[in-house]
């Protein structure tokens, strides 16, 4: 054969063929891009250059790389499933005019070589002209300022190509086993399989219906978020089970029961519709339920991320109540530093905030006694240190003197009286702490009495006692040697915008305080402390929730683009498949009118189905949802609630410019 023959074959298959190639090659390229892009950001040398975030996001991209190459595996093998099931009659002419296997599969290998030119060249040139908005993107919503400067990123380059080659080369594989496997009669009717009316298979619907089911179930039932985000796996894959079952095999069963009801069946409008649908359920019911998979796929990550990162305010101000919070546990032998020492630290604090115009609006300091305990779920016996039900969380104790001098109060207790809060303990008149009972004073609230005033955070209860002999006495039960106090510290800024700047003076200032504690008790070891504040717990969720965030459009926008092949290669399978069915039906006498409104019903179904159904399962996976991220998330519901529905009515609308689309192709192939 002359030279070039085979090359010259396989670009003008591919030019008469470009309504099926075309798409193909858009979503492929894209599918390069978008590896490239998170290669790229995960990889880039800013990132290791930032001050924080950087380890945080590389874990977070590194993932979202696992993700795309998984979802790449099974979307390019299941394109160009729609691909090669398309050409068969044409494979097969070639064979039946002259052509050997062999030389097909020469053909096909340049067709592989060119889809796979394309498809890389195309990624990569976008790749790179989007990798500096990425960037942007991805630091805009993380709340950091690096610089990130564009170049090109040749290693990235390099892994993608690692990566995709043997992806389409394996694609290419399955063609030459196709190929080598069927016959020329074979191959000219492979488009024509799965013709035969399905049978009605009730193992298989029964098993979607009970693992539906179960995993709504669990769902629905949940009432732990700590159970809810080790069931959330298993309720996911019973779900997609059940999807896949219940598409392929329960549709089947459904329009077979309309189908005998003689009443619904035997009706122009119903009579066409669903003998259409029964039979070709069966070859579009693993479609739809992908395109019903995938869109849930995108609704949960979309809702989840947006409602993470939107509801970051709210989960500071919940957890961390204070703008500041310093915990000095003092020396290794447990003592503390000399009252002095603390008032000349405190002077200093709040000195240097004033010279730099840091306004405050609380300043507040206690010593504080504490022991991790477990509480019954019982308001008058609260400890138990047998087995049963109880929460683990923390007993704290204040003297009378310390409280009143914090918060300006003259309160004086009798031995067996007491004044308490908690973060989630409901109090009555007394309560028993190991067989003691303590005659309840008053249920107080004092700003920043309590370490955290979230109910879902750390379990906490206050006693406030006469002095530290009670204290010691009433913690000795559980702690036979003394318990030392810690020094808490809490102050709240005037105007949020100054937190970094009250960051550095705070850091200043503690490192002057240790150094001189330090000094000044060589003797009794080196001082311990903890701090933490709104500032660098915003600067931690800016770093995970935007990350996140980032990757939920990212992969979100991936899945959509995949949802939206796999509904425009079927609108075209279909397209070519029913053009013959419709003229029959209007030569046997359907008017154009019927056959429009029975192409559209089909149409409608087949479209809109997958959607109803991620809807519904959006809406069962709900309690879960927000059971799991009810730590992450401390807003409540509400946001979440708002968040899932602009989700749904995006995916939506989305959705139905997808159908307009689409539809008109399968329209004019069929030319009713």
């Amino acid at each position: 054969m002359k030279s070039f023959f085979y090359p010259r074959l396989a670009f003008t298959n591919l030019k008469k063929n470009a309504k099926l190639y075309f798409p193909y090659l858009l979503t492929s390229s894209f599918t390069v891009m978008m590896f490239y892009l998170i290669n790229y950001l995960s990889s880039h040398d800013g990132i290791d250059q930032m001050s924080t975030g950087s380890r945080t996001m590389q874990v977070i991209l590194n993932l979202g790389k696992i993700v795309i190459i998984i979802f790449s595996v099974i979307f390019l093998f299941y394109m160009n499933s729609f691909l090669m099931k398309r050409r068969k009659k044409e494979i097969a002419l070639y064979n039946i005019l002259g052509l050997e296997k062999k030389h097909i599969m020469i053909m096909m290998f340049y067709e592989t070589f060119f889809t796979t030119f394309v498809s890389l060249l195309v990624g990569f040139l976008f790749g790179i002209i989007f990798s500096q908005l990425v960037s942007l993107l991805l630091i805009r919503l993380m709340g950091i300022t690096t610089l990130l400067t564009f170049h090109i990123s040749w290693s990235s380059l390099l892994i993608t190509v690692i990566i995709f080659l043997p992806i389409y080369f394996m694609t290419y594989l399955i063609h030459v086993i196709q190929i080598q496997l069927a016959n020329p009669i074979e191959l000219l009717r492979g488009s024509q399989s799965g013709e035969k009316e399905p049978k009605t298979k009730w193992l298989m619907t029964l098993v979607g219906i009970l693992s539906l089911g179960i995993g709504y179930y669990i769902a629905v039932t949940i009432d732990d978020p700590l159970t809810a985000v080790y069931l959330f796996f298993i309720a996911v894959i019973l779900v997609i089970i059940g999807t896949y079952c219940l598409f392929t095999a329960g549709s089947i069963t459904i329009l077979k029961f309309l189908k005998k009801n003689k009443h619904f069946y035997y009706q122009t409008k119903h009579f066409t519709s669903v003998s259409q649908l029964i039979y070709r359920m069966k070859q579009n019911a693993v479609g739809l339920a992908s395109i019903c998979i995938l869109c849930t796929c995108i609704l949960v990550m979309l809702s989840s991320t947006v409602s993470l990162y939107f509801g970051i305010e709210d989960t500071i101000s919940s957890y961390q109540q204070d703008s500041y919070q310093l915990k000095v546990y003092g020396y290794e032998d447990g003592t503390l530093p000399t009252e002095k020492q603390f008032q000349t630290f405190y002077a200093d604090i709040q000195d240097q905030l004033k010279r730099n115009g840091i306004g405050i609006d609380s300043f507040i300091h206690l010593q504080r006694y504490s022991v991790s305990v477990r509480f019954k779920d019982n308001q008058h016996i609260m400890m138990d240190r047998e087995s049963g039900n109880f929460t683990v969380g923390y007993l704290i104790g204040v003297t009378e003197d310390e409280y009143n001098r914090a918060y300006h109060q003259d309160v004086h207790l009798q031995d067996d009286e007491v004044l308490v809060t908690s973060n989630f303990f409901e109090f009555g008149k007394t309560f028993d702490i190991d067989n003691t009972k303590y005659q309840i004073k008053d249920v107080i609230h004092q700003p920043y009495l309590l370490p955290n005033e979230n109910s879902t955070a750390e379990k906490n209860i206050i006693v406030i006692m006469k002095d530290e002999a009670a204290i010691q006495k009433m913690m000795s039960s559980f702690f036979g040697d003394e318990i030392q106090p810690t020094e808490n510290l809490s102050i709240k800024y005037s105007n949020q915008s100054q937190e970094k700047e009250a960051e550095d003076i705070l850091e200043r200032c503690l490192e002057k305080f240790t150094i001189s504690a330090n000094a000044s008790g060589q003797e009794h070891g080196e001082i311990s402390f903890y701090y933490s504040s709104q500032y660098t717990v915003r600067l931690m969720l800016m770093e995970l929730y935007g990350s996140l965030f980032f990757l939920g459009i990212f992969l979100g926008i991936l899945f959509l683009m995949a949802t939206i092949l796999i509904m425009y290669y079927k609108q075209l399978s279909e397209g070519y498949e029913d053009q013959k069915r419709f003229e029959i039906m209007q030569k046997v006498g359907m008017s154009t009118k019927e056959v429009k409104q029975t192409i559209r019903s089909q149409v409608l179904i087949f479209f809109f189905l997958p959607l109803i159904v991620s809807v519904i399962h959006m809406a069962f996976a709900f309690n879960m949802i927000t059971m799991m991220f009810s730590f992450l998330v401390t807003s409540g519901i509400q946001i979440f609630v708002i968040c899932t529905v602009i989700s749904v009515v995006t995916v939506a609308i989305i959705y139905a410019i997808v159908y307009a689309i689409t539809s008109r192709t399968y329209y004019r192939i069929v030319k009713y």
